[in-house]
């Protein structure tokens, strides 16, 4: 090849390479809100397009009109599109959703050093091939063997087949010697299948049955397009003519006798044992069109079975109807509605006037005579049924020579299905996506000498550039098309009557007839989200490997029970309208005007479990089916509690009161106009509820569902959140510091005061614990920085700092004494009392750290930088609950999750808030979103502790967006260094500030068998939650993810409820709503002054009373708490005291947010005999039948806590795997 024609084909890869990064415009139209009693900034603007205006469409396109370089067939095959961006990634990580599926158990790879001593071969013709190919058609290396290694584990291997190709011969033997034979569905009592008995005859409910005139395997295993994973084959039955006549193309009777055929062929089937199991299911979700499911028995000769699943779905022939002119778009095959008049056929469009606009403008002569589209009775539904029964051999007929011809295909294919199955996209199925990359090769878009790789991307530029501005693809014709000579006749009645058209080569049939508006959004949406990951270089695993979870994917979700009478009711008759499709739509278009500016998304999710559902008796009616919406909320408005509306005097108030109904009322607001307006009362009070009220509302005026059908999954976690026994007091105590920090300033103190930066996470909206009790017993201490100002008059001698800290702290205590903020001293901090909050005040110099690096005094040095670095941690997340309001709760609810199972000792309160914070970065190319409410936030926080790889890769904690794709790297090089260091973190969490993971390591969790357990733990509550959610258990209590066993640990402490702090907070008590009318803490802690206690050198170890009352202040505000210490919790002193005793020999669990249990798990060589030694003979007991050997002494270990612990342990029991027992 010439210079120059290489520079040109460079020039041509390179064009090829741009990035299509226009994104999707969202142009959800809304409704605003306010009214005379919220403020200005909650309005939101009324739009007059949803009532007057066509309606607007969100579907995202960006009006991008640059053309893409296809490969057409005719060019240079060496010549490459834009897959040559970057693909791949060091480390291939396990599947997202399922860490056991065994479809990617091998495509795990590790970093692993190879050496050998054997000496350097040159590369074999073969291997030059394989990298010739790689450069040529793959992005890289690594991306191509993890296409390799995917197929292997998706692939099926036809060559062990032998028991399902048996079953599929006798299938086809036993369906041919049928006999013929009269079926009637009233004499054979047939409620399996779906009947149309409209006119009440019965010959129009009954066939003369005669054998197939043809059964054939057909599909995906013929073109070997199967996933393992979704094993099935297809087997067609054609309908001979003699069952049918011509009458029959009208008013449903084909249906009838279709589905009374496949009834009878089950019937014979089900007497044969190995074909026993055969049931019904409707075909791709239609309940007016049933199929046959046989799960094939063992093979009686060979014992061999199949776990491949057969279908049989009945087909007609072209010659049965005459489909030219009786089932195109135009024509109507309804009769029995003739005088109604229902001409206007609603559409499964955005809007259902879609079939009202003007005609689509066209090159052709207009023809005057031709009747406008709107005025033509016709049944387009109906006739598509019917052509997809007629064609349905002949596209798969059409999919096999493709693909023989281009074996490419198939593994393109492949890969579509596969992509497919992990991103749940609703109403689109593998067959579309086929009929697309079909329609691609054979416009020479896509050309044999591609790689699956290369061929599945160009499937998503179609999608994303063509497809989303033009939905509506018309494969090439037949030849024997009947429409031929006039290719876009029908044109008009596809673009008016569908959102999405894929018309097949008759140039009648659109096979994408079931596609929905939400669909496509979303198939464009995965589709961008494709490419971007492709040219990022880190597609394989996002691509291919993870799957799209509802928690994931929508920020709340609401569930509609279908009613019998809206189902019957509300459906027109005037086509082909499935029931429960209908009824989708109608919710789609009703709650997307209704929720207008409040949501970015909506969209109807797929149910595989009902879409797929199978039965052999009753047959599954469309009011057992529950529709399930996903919404993405829009964070400024979405919590609005009024609608506004247009002006009293509008054009479209009529339009706007009509629609809302009798909420709709004239009210004035504060700017002095007076609108149509609708208010929203949401229950208790709680805005996240509002959605849910809309939906009750406006479906049971519209659609008569009624309100105790609809159910949001938004509040389940709400007496964790919402209960006044843990409603969040940030906000009280940060007016509570305000006045605290004003009354020192008023203080004639010697040294100023710069700033008073909190630490708390009671100041940062994250706290769980009680911080306002003004009895001040269970309060947790809001620690405060006394932050000095900087000056030269400050000496650099170490011992004299920290004395005028003393002194200044004591300062404060002397100048506050008699006062209602009662402080009590301490040589660190000073505690203050006010409105019912317990400020802990800590003196902080800046510039002592730095003083103590140059006298080499560092001993106390690590407390300074924890105090720095608490502080600036605390500003992140304050400002990060400030951008996004649903992260402190969701912290919130993660710490409850943390605590109620038992691990507050082993994973910290800045590790979980970290954590969490990582979820409101928006990770490159990914799919999932920031959280807009606490259960998704919630949810997501347990599917990174189950899926995320914290052995491979780094936590990124960046909401800001600071960190560069370069620091990224960087951060992966300081991980993959500290991984191999000899105590590598569990945890590598970077922010922006700590990039090294250093600020907290040390209080981080450290051991790996806890670790193992919390993603164990938050493993078993996803799947719960998951299994729960598909199976639609409306009496599941999501609470009971809280709840945790006690059965494995080994000793449980039972305390003194009336001693622990905050016991009313205790999970068990707030799943359960318990109401308290015991004594208060303070009077129970006031008569266990004399409890037991245990002396060590000489002091007392276990200790919540001071030597003497303070003196009471007739000014204090605060009950007194006889005598005990604020701020000392005397349950996690005890476990101090115990971990500090008792860690070689047990570990110890509890729950520090009104636990009432302590327990214990021995050590595994607890019973393990030893030789008697004097440094260990502390808890032993001597074993008299070994001499000179020892053991330890559980018995003298618990009742030395017991002791320890005195009128705050109530009784121990021993677990029954070792001795039960139990002392009080």
């Amino acid at each position: 090849m010439a210079p120059s024609t290489k520079r040109k084909a460079s020039s041509s890869q390179d064009a090829s390479l741009k990035k299509n990064k226009t994104e999707e415009e969202n142009s959800i139209l809304a409704l605003g809100m306010d009214d005379d009693y919220l403020d200005d900034g909650d309005v939101n603007e009324y739009d007059d397009s949803l009532y007057g205006g066509e309606a607007a469409d969100d579907s995202g396109s960006d009006g991008d009109d640059e053309n893409q370089d296809y490969i057409d067939g005719d060019d240079d095959e060496e010549m490459l599109d834009d897959s040559e961006a970057a693909v791949g990634r060091p480390t291939i990580l396990e599947e997202k959703n399922d860490k056991n599926d065994k479809r990617f158990v091998n495509l795990k790879v590790k970093n692993t050093s190879i050496t050998s001593d054997k000496p350097s071969v040159a590369p074999t013709n073969e291997e030059i091939q394989n990298l010739k190919e790689t450069q040529d058609l793959f992005n890289s290396n690594l991306f191509r063997l993890q296409l390799l290694e995917l197929f292997k584990q998706v692939k099926v291997d036809y060559s062990k087949l032998t028991s399902l190709e048996s079953a599929l011969h006798q299938i086809k033997s036993i369906i041919e010697k049928m006999p013929d034979q009269d079926v009637d569905v009233y004499s054979n009592n047939i409620d399996n299948v779906k009947i149309f008995d409209s006119k009440g005859e019965s010959k129009d409910v009954s066939i003369k049955f005669t054998k197939p005139t043809n059964v054939d395997v057909i599909g995906s295993f013929m073109s070997r397009t199967v996933l393992k994973q979704n094993s099935n084959v297809d087997m067609i039955v054609e309908i001979p003519s003699p069952v049918l006549n011509s009458k029959d193309a009208n008013d449903y009777k084909y249906f009838t006798k279709r589905n009374l055929y496949i009834w009878t062929i089950r019937q014979e089937l089900i007497k044969h044992a190995r074909f026993v199991d055969t049931s019904f299911t409707n075909f791709d979700g239609d309940i007016n069109k049933q199929i046959l499911v046989i799960k094939p028995k063992e093979d009686a000769k060979t014992g061999a079975k199949t776990k491949f699943t057969i279908r049989i779905i009945p087909t007609i022939a072209k010659e049965t109807f005459k489909y030219q002119n009786k089932f195109n778009p135009n024509t109507n095959c309804i009769l029995l509605q003739n005088e109604t008049n229902q001409f206007k056929i609603e559409t499964f469009k955005e809007d259902d006037s879609s079939a009202q606009q003007q005609p689509l403008p066209t090159t052709d002569k207009v023809d005057k005579k031709k009747k406008p589209f709107d005025s033509i009775q016709r049944s387009p539904f109906y006739n598509n049924a019917i052509l997809e029964d007629i064609f349905i051999a002949d596209h798969m007929q059409l999919i096999y020579s493709k693909t023989t011809s281009a074996p490419v295909l198939v593994d393109t294919i492949l890969l579509l299905k596969l992509w497919l199955d992990l991103k749940q996209i609703p109403t689109i199925n593998g067959f579309h996506l086929t009929m697309i990359l079909i329609h691609l090769y054979t416009n020479g878009k896509i050309n044999k000498s591609m790689s699956s790789y290369q061929a599945f991307r160009m499937v998503m530029v179609f999608i994303t550039r063509d497809f989303q501005s033009k939905p509506y693809l018309y494969m090439n014709l037949d030849e024997e098309s009947p429409i031929a000579s006039t290719p876009l006749v029908y044109r008009e009645a596809f673009e008016k009557l569908y959102p999405v058209a894929i018309v097949d080569p008759s140039g009648m049939l659109n096979v994408a007839s079931r596609v929905s508006v939400w669909g496509l959004r979303t198939l464009v949406q995965e589709a961008k989200l494709v490419l971007e990951n492709l040219d990022s270089g880190n597609g394989f695993e996002e691509i291919f490997m993870t799957k799209n979870h509802f928690y994931l994917s929508f920020d709340l979700v609401i569930k509609v029970q279908l009613d019998k009478d809206n189902c019957l009711n509300t459906t027109p008759t005037n086509d082909y309208y499935q029931v429960d499709r209908y009824l989708e739509h109608k919710i789609y278009t009703t709650l997307r005007k209704a929720f207008s500016k409040r949501i970015k998304k909506i969209s109807i999710v797929n149910n595989n479990a009902q879409k797929n559902a199978t039965w052999t008796t009753d047959m599954p009616q469309p009011e057992d089916r529950i529709v399930t919406v996903g919404i993405n909320v829009n964070p400024e408005n979405w919590l609005s509690v009024i609608d506004l509306g247009p002006a009293a005097d509008h054009v479209n108030a009529a339009k706007f009161r009509e629609f809302w109904g009798a909420k709709s009322q004239i009210r004035r607001f504060k700017d002095g106009s007076i609108s149509e307006a609708v208010t929203w009362t949401p229950k208790n009070n709680l805005r996240h509820l509002v959605l849910e009220e809309i939906t009750k509302y406006i479906l049971n005026l519209h659609l008569k569902v009624p309100t105790t059908n609809v159910s949001s999954i938004v509040h389940q976690l709400d007496a964790l959140i919402y209960n006044p026994e843990v409603e969040d007091q940030t906000l009280l105590a940060l007016k509570a510091k305000d006045t605290l920090v004003n009354t020192i300033h008023s203080l004639n103190l010697p040294l100023a005061i710069e700033t008073f930066p909190s630490m708390a996470p009671g100041l940062r909206y994250t706290s769980v614990h009680v911080t306002q009790d003004t009895t001040f017993t269970n309060n947790e201490p809001l620690t405060v920085l006394l932050h000095f100002e900087q000056n030269k008059n400050w000496t650099n001698d170490i011992e004299s700092i920290n004395a005028l800290k003393t002194a200044f702290i004591l300062k404060i205590a002397r100048e506050l004494q008699d006062t209602p903020y009662n402080p009590k001293l301490s040589k660190e901090y000073v505690d203050l009392q006010c409105e019912g909050f317990l400020f802990r005040l800590i003196p902080y110099y800046p510039k002592e750290a730095d003083f103590m690096r140059e006298q080499w005094k560092v001993e106390n040095l690590p407390q300074l930088e924890l105090l720095q670095r608490s502080t600036l941690h605390h500003t992140y997340v304050h400002s990060l609950h400030t951008a996004h309001p649903t992260y402190g709760v969701t912290v919130r609810l993660a710490l409850r999750w943390i605590h109620s199972h038992l691990f507050t000792e082993y994973i910290d309160h800045k590790t979980i808030e970290l954590l969490v914070a990582s979820l409101y970065r928006v990770a490159e190319n990914s799919s999932q979103l920031v959280p807009q409410t606490a259960l998704s936030g919630f949810l997501r926080f347990l599917f990174l502790l189950y899926t995320f790889n914290f052995e491979e890769k780094p936590v990124i904690v960046d909401h800001l967006d600071n960190i560069t794709k370069d620091d990224l790297n960087k951060i992966q090089s300081t991980f993959d260094l500290q991984k191999q260091s000899a105590n590598p973190p569990l945890i590598f969490i970077a922010t922006d500030k700590d990039r090294t993971n250093t600020w907290f390591r040390s209080t981080a969790i450290k051991d790996q068998a806890i670790f193992n357990k919390i993603k164990l733990f938050a493993e078993k509550s996803i799947h719960l939650i998951e299994s729960n959610y598909l199976e639609n258990n409306s009496t599941f209590n999501w609470l009971s993810v809280f709840e945790t066993s006690f059965l494995e640990y080994d000793v449980v402490f039972q305390l003194n409820e009336t001693l622990v702090p905050s016991y009313s907070r205790e999970i068990s008590n707030l799943i359960y709503n318990k109401k308290f009318t015991n004594p208060s803490i303070a009077a129970a802690a006031a008569a266990a002054v004399s409890a037991p206690t245990t002396k060590k050198s000489g002091g007392i170890i276990f200790k919540n009373v001071s030597a003497a009352k303070p003196k009471p202040t007739t000014n204090s505000t605060s009950t007194q708490n006889s005598g005990l210490v604020c701020g000392l919790n005397p349950v996690s002193t005890l476990v101090s005291i115990i971990k500090e005793k008792y860690s070689n020999y047990c570990k110890v669990y509890y729950d520090s947010v009104g636990g009432s249990k302590i327990l214990l798990k021995w050590n595994d060589d607890i019973e393990t005999p030893f030789a008697f030694k004097p440094s260990k003979s502390q808890y032993t007991t001597p074993m008299f039948k070994k001499d000179n050997l020892i053991k330890i002494n559980i018995d003298e270990i618990l009742n030395e806590i017991t002791l320890i612990g005195g009128k705050l342990v109530k009784s121990f029991k021993k677990n029954e795997n070792t001795t039960t027992s139990t002392s009080t």
